[in-house]
């Protein structure tokens, strides 16, 4: 029988390097998006699998269970990503539509199997750029997916998202689309001269789809964007009435911070006491923020009531930075970021401008490609007869990359010689020359554009950055 010799350990050590390792996975993995889709990994994976699965803005809804399933199988085998996709449904700006019941403030959402769900028109706007993604295989090699989306929407600006994990945190606030693209808009012009004053210039502070209002002041807002970290106090709309011998509250906005189940119990409790006649939640589908609380007398509104209404929330801005690896022992490299608002948001416009460079170099190629294709067959139909002549040859190829005109003598003669031998007879002599110079035409201004646009890429971000005009919302947090 073989013996197998104890090792002894270092408990300090072991547990320092097991730590880290899992630390390190989480923060990778889990809990920090990366700043340029904004998207956590499962969140990426969930996206891909319903791009996977066909379904489109403009498709029929599919089953949530059938995403989340998909998504397990091929891309995040850990554990089921409904409550990952429920975030996205009910994000600000919604990448994945949701059909049935998604929850809100106070219900859960209805398990996967009642739901449906499709790509939003704001994930298929994120998935415009997929030609020049960069992908790494799975976990079982067997299908690929991409490192980060390249998308054109600002989705890391625009959606909040909050992260723990080992020694590390991210609370990122939501804000207004328009706000955003107007500070990215002026970054673009101004360049390196662009400072924070630019950004607060557009951007008043954060955005909240329930309401509320900011009652911080623009300097403590300005140190959130400057720092990278800082606090936000909101207050939620309300209105009070003399209600005969009473006073009615009623909430018509909840601020960020605020939980209308953990209100009503606090109003139940001064019920208890004699303050609160009655607490009701109103709220229609209409109405989705609606609380009235009948209290007694005026005084005990500031004193036992208002401050419930009052939140502060701390934000800390983290980010990572996912790259496809060199090194054959990882399929991907992070980098972990923690910066101010203005650096973040040059950063994104670097990596714009990269894709949109590939994005165009691609198009580019493509349109390069149908101009030198349709030059081939508009030659061959002006040059038929060699066509005739090189068919009676021991080698077609070699009679028509010797004889055509034009491509004899050329480093691609054989590569237009094997294109033109694999055209039909019938349909080279079927050929309207006229249209034919008319589309080479329209190719080489297509392609002259494309070289403009890359030599001025910055004026393609703005370009892309005004078609997102279509997503604007109105600002639901107001200002005292």
């Amino acid at each position: 029988m073989k013996t197998i010799e104890a090792k002894e350990l270092n408990a300090t050590e072991l547990t320092s390097k097991n730590m880290y390792e899992y630390g390190i996975s989480v923060i990778e993995d889990r809990a920090i998006p990366d700043y340029r889709d904004g998207l956590k990994p499962v969140q990426r994976r969930l996206l891909r699998t319903a791009d996977d699965l066909h379904a489109y803005a403009n498709t029929k809804t599919i089953k949530s269970a059938r995403i989340t399933g998909d998504c397990m199988g091929r891309y995040s085998p850990h554990a089921d990503s409904y409550g990952a996709l429920v975030t996205m449904v009910n994000t600000e700006y919604a990448p994945i539509f949701g059909q049935g019941n998604w929850g809100d403030l106070r219900n859960d959402a209805a398990s996967s199997r009642y739901t449906e769900a499709k790509i939003s028109n704001v994930g298929m706007k994120m998935l415009e750029c997929m030609d020049v993604a960069d992908f790494v295989p799975n976990y079982t090699g067997e299908f690929k997916e991409p490192v980060i989306i390249p998308t054109r929407f600002p989705y890391f600006f625009v959606n909040s998202c909050s992260g723990i994990a080992v020694g590390i945190s991210c609370n990122i606030p939501s804000h207004n689309l328009e706000e955003v693209v107007g500070a990215l808009k002026v970054l673009i012009k101004k360049g390196k001269d662009a400072t924070i004053k630019d950004v607060v210039k557009y951007i008043k502070g954060p955005d909240y789809c329930y309401g509320g209002k900011i009652i911080s002041t623009p300097e403590e807002i300005k140190a959130l964007y400057e720092n990278g970290e800082g606090s936000i106090r909101y207050e939620c709309e309300y209105t009070i009435q003399k209600d005969k011998r009473n006073w009615l509250l009623t909430i018509t906005g909840y601020c960020p911070g605020f939980s209308p189940d953990t209100f009503i119990k606090k109003m139940m409790e001064l019920i208890d006491d004699g303050v609160v006649l009655y607490v009701n939640d109103s709220a229609t589908k209409d109405q989705t923020c609606k609380l009235e609380v009948m209290f007694k007398n005026e005084e005990d509104f500031e004193s036992k009531i208002h401050k419930h209404l009052i939140k502060s929330q701390s934000y800390r801005y983290y980010a990572v930075e996912r790259t496809k690896s060199t090194s054959e022992e990882k399929d991907i490299d992070t980098k972990i970021i923690s910066t101010n608002v203005l650096e973040l948001m040059q950063k994104w416009l670097d990596w714009r401008r990269e894709v949109e460079t590939k994005m165009c170099i691609a198009e580019k190629t493509v349109y390069e490609n149908k101009c030198w294709n349709a030059y081939l067959r508009l030659l061959a139909s002006k040059h038929i007869n060699i066509i005739m002549e090189a068919l009676k040859s021991k080698s077609p190829v070699d009679y028509i990359a010797e004889n055509m005109p034009q491509i004899k003598g050329t480093k691609r003669a054989i590569e237009a010689a094997k294109y033109i031998c694999d055209l039909k007879i019938i349909a080279i002599q079927q050929i309207d020359q006229d249209k034919m110079n008319k589309d080479i035409n329209d190719y080489r201004k297509h392609i002259a554009d494309l070289d403009a646009d890359i030599n001025d890429i910055d004026k393609v971000v703005l370009r892309e950055l005004d078609k997102l005009k279509v997503f604007y919302k109105q600002r639901m947090l107001k200002f005292e």
